[in-house]
């Protein structure tokens, strides 16, 4: 072979090479940029502050400032760790539907979700954080929610489609009656393939909560294992907290198929078998809530168990 032709060879399986070696889940020209910046978006979170990690947790994680929702994206599990929302009446009703579209990878984030990562994902659907029927007043809102960091594998059948839906319509007719909102939703990931269990001492609402680990670690297309995939959560948290009684409803629910729910007329007599304080969300999550409030202020609020908020 000609030394042309061996170079040429060479190149190629360089090339090869790299492009094996760069995930489908890598944005290789991210830099940050002013959207990363939670200042951009102070509007959705100043009247609560930013969730805040605990000191002891590493994470890898990437702010996103979009329209009506800020995300700190987790670039390990390539999910949301939370979502936060600032609901208005007048933002959720309007009278836009769901548009129909594919979701998109997130590309202000330096790792992210591919739509691929779900399919044949063994029953877990793309489950958004903030859904979009909490920007119906503007359908170029409810696209933006359509986006991968705003998702993370959440049991289809019997939760996302059903309870927690549920959940969420209840959340805006509150906002709809209470005028504003803030909510903050996001998963809790698998402790090192153990239980998470929030004992019913620990939890001034009386409910023990057990998120067991889920049926696989990741998702990637349909494949039995993965080690760059999509992380499964155990479970799910939403916070809601209402500025003007200054309380909040917080519900932690394990990420499965919940049959039982079934057996209640009112769903959200079953969702409040899940109801915690935000002290004890902070224990199972690793997050801490409400840090731009005096302590004096803040600390009932953790601590309490009010009644469920109806519209």
């Amino acid at each position: 072979m000609s030394r042309t032709l061996l170079l040429a060879a060479a190149a190629a399986l360089y090339l090869a090479g790299a492009a094996a070696a760069q995930s489908p889940h890598d944005n290789p020209g991210f830099t940050p940029g002013p959207k990363n910046d939670a200042s951009a978006c102070s509007a959705l979170w100043k009247g609560i502050g930013l969730p805040q990690y605990s000191p002891n947790d590493e994470h890898d994680t990437t702010l996103v400032c979009h329209t009506k929702y800020l995300v700190s994206h987790n670039n390990d599990a390539l999910g949301p760790d939370w979502v936060i929302e600032h609901l208005t009446a007048q933002q959720v009703g309007g009278a836009n539907k769901r548009p129909k579209l594919k979701f998109q990878k997130e590309t202000l984030v330096p790792r992210g979700a591919v739509d691929d990562d779900y399919k044949n994902s063994g029953g877990f659907d793309r489950g958004h954080q903030a859904p979009s029927a909490d920007f119906n007043e503007d359908v170029d809102w409810m696209k933006e929610s359509f986006i991968l960091s705003n998702v993370v594998p959440q049991a289809g059948v019997g939760f996302n489609r059903d309870v927690w839906a549920k959940l969420e319509a209840h959340v805006r007719d509150l906002a709809i009656a209470r005028g504003e909102l803030y909510v903050i939703a996001g998963p809790i990931y698998p402790d090192g393939g153990g239980k998470i269990t929030v004992s019913a001492k620990s939890n001034a609402c009386g409910n023990e909560i057990v998120l067991d680990p889920p049926p696989r670690k990741s998702i990637c297309g349909g494949k039995d294992q993965c080690d760059d995939g999509v992380i499964v959560p155990s479970g799910m948290f939403k916070l809601i907290y209402d500025p003007n009684m200054q309380r909040a409803n917080v519900f932690l629910m394990p990420n499965i198929n919940h049959r039982n729910a079934d057996d209640y007329s009112n769903s959200m007599d079953y969702v409040k078998k899940f109801q915690v304080t935000v002290a004890a969300l902070e224990q199972a999550s690793n997050l801490s809530f409400f840090h731009d409030m005096p302590v004096s202020r803040r600390r009932p609020i953790e601590q309490a168990c009010p009644t469920v908020m109806e519209p």
